[in-house]
């Protein structure tokens, strides 16, 4: 997803992302955020830090290229 065009989020919204990525996430999918700037990042960092935290990328480039992270239990984050 690129955060770019969306500078600003609520917490609700932050909250809906957190549970759509781990939704994604046990269907082996992995929501990935690039350039998250300024409040959105703030919000997300603080309403679900567990959620993106090996998944924000500076650019989009970087987020395709990124390799899977690795899991505990063998699945996608």
């Amino acid at each position: 997803m690129d955060a770019q065009t969306s500078p600003f989020i609520d917490i609700t919204a932050a909250r809906m992302l957190a549970e759509l990525a781990t939704t994604l996430r046990r269907d082996g999918i992995e929501l990935r955020i690039a350039r998250d700037i300024g409040q959105f990042r703030d919000v997300i960092h603080t309403a679900a830090p567990e959620a993106f935290q090996h998944n924000a990328f500076r650019t989009v480039d970087e987020a395709l290229r990124a390799d899977p992270p690795r899991d505990d239990n063998s699945t996608h984050r």
